[in-house]
């Protein structure tokens, strides 16, 4: 029994530890933990040494894991810093005063809110998009999709999201390139939230005397060091590749020195709001996104982690056996991210769960345009497994905040989510041609 057990296909032991860690998790036992201790079993049942994973996690040759828990770590105190200071809520309360149109506040409200990165965020979003409705003449769950919808058109490439670093890190691509091919789905996604979503509800604009006037120091208030941030992110990636610093070490390099001095610039006269921000010292989520990050780490390096002397891996190992059993890679690259979009209901848990598989099947070094394609697939499909996933938290707290079945909302997101699909597919099909 053991030894068929241990005989059994790498995409068998693999699929197995990711049910392990679904099933773990949803009894209680928190993601990052979950991933750890899957990957040891992973580890074990593959016949690899621990030892030897443990040296290859922390060999100073792999800087990036050493960079990217930093990196997360900052992202999230900038985040909090930014809503301890006031800068969020006084530049969210300064555009609803300045936009008049009634669409444009029920898709822009719930959009601004979600340049900043917090979990279940579209709960903060909510009360805005339902003092928009005053007469109350949209049902709950059309208000509940477009609050949905629209807090989160930007984490296809919004660099403060983690689920967007950890993306950039396993494509391989730059910075600047991941936001080149990245940014389209926001146009289509607005586009297709329009669509779908906005374009049957009645106008009726604004007829406050105050409307019309924009305070461009509330507005710049929280964007001036997000600005900053995507500034230095990207053109610090961008110099760091011509001095000869790998993708994404450059990236992860670009994004401290950003989060460093967004921070500083955030403070900067709100130095009041610096002692009680560090309760987020204190939070256990905080240490529990750490663990993650870590846990999705060591999950990537048992993957890819030789198997014995000829360097065969779990992944390569995957490869084979889907070919000979005759399913295509595409089918695979698309599969697993949106399947793990829908189980694990975040970014960030998705490409952990996915992109370390998806790109070990691509082989290694692949082309430009390869590399491409393969990212705006992967991540769209993994990014739509998120938006329907029923354990999304934004999803759960935006339906229970308006009172209404998740399963209601379906009718208004299932237009978009199948426009942002064939949207990544001619993208895709683009890339791979043009690259």
């Amino acid at each position: 029994m053991i030894e068929w057990i241990l005989a059994l296909p790498a995409y068998m032991k693999v699929g197995g530890a990711l049910a392990g860690i679904l099933l773990t998790n949803r009894f209680g036992l928190s993601l990052g933990f979950a991933i750890l201790l899957f990957s040891v079993i992973l580890a074990l049942w593959s016949g690899a040494a621990i030892e030897e994973i443990w040296l290859q996690f922390v060999s100073s040759e792999n800087p990036d894991n050493y960079l990217l828990p930093a990196v997360v770590f900052f992202l999230l105190y900038f985040t909090e810093s930014l809503d301890q200071t006031g800068r969020m809520e006084r530049t969210v309360t300064a555009l609803k005063a300045w936009l008049k149109s009634r669409k444009m506040l029920l898709a822009g409200l719930p959009a601004l809110v979600g340049l900043l990165p917090m979990p279940a965020g579209a709960l903060f979003s909510a009360p805005m998009v339902a003092s928009v409705d005053e007469k109350n003449e949209l049902d709950a769950s059309h208000k509940a999709a477009i609050n949905y919808w629209f807090r989160h058109i930007w984490e296809y490439w919004w660099p403060l999201y983690p689920g967007v670093l950890l993306a950039i890190t396993y494509s391989g691509l730059s910075a600047a390139l991941f936001y080149l091919i990245q940014i389209p789905f926001t146009f289509a996604a607005a586009t297709a939230g329009y669509f779908f979503i906005l374009r049957k509800i009645k106008t009726n604009d604004s007829d406050d005397p105050n409307g019309g006037f924009l305070d461009y120091d509330a507005v710049l208030s929280a964007l001036s060091p997000i600005g900053l941030l995507v500034v230095i992110s990207v053109i610090g990636s961008i110099l760091l590749i011509t001095y000869g610093v790998s993708g994404s070490l450059s990236s992860l390099i670009a994004m401290l020195v950003g989060l460093v001095l967004a921070i500083l610039m955030t403070f900067f006269r709100h130095t009041a709001a610096w002692i009680p921000s560090l309760d987020f010292f204190k939070k256990r989520n905080t240490w529990l996104m750490i663990v993650l990050v870590i846990g999705i780490q060591a999950f990537s390096v048992v993957l890819k982690n030789p198997l014995d002397a000829a360097g065969t891996t779990l992944v390569t190992l995957m490869r084979d056996e889907f070919i000979s059993i005759g399913v295509p890679i595409l089918a695979v690259i698309v599969l697993i991210p949106l399947i793990s979009g829908m189980v694990t209901g975040t970014a960030f848990g998705f490409v952990g769960a996915s992109f370390p598989i998806v790109f070990a099947l691509v082989g290694q070094n692949p082309t430009l345009g390869i590399s491409a394609a393969t990212t705006s697939c992967a991540y769209a499909f993994g990014y739509m497994g998120m938006i329907i996933s029923p354990i999304h938290a934004c999803y759960v707290v935006t339906c229970e905040y308006f009172e209404t079945p998740v399963l209601a909302t379906y009718r208004y997101i299932a237009g978009p989510c199948v426009f942002i699909l064939m949207t990544s597919l001619i993208l895709s099909g683009l890339y791979y041609t043009l690259m």
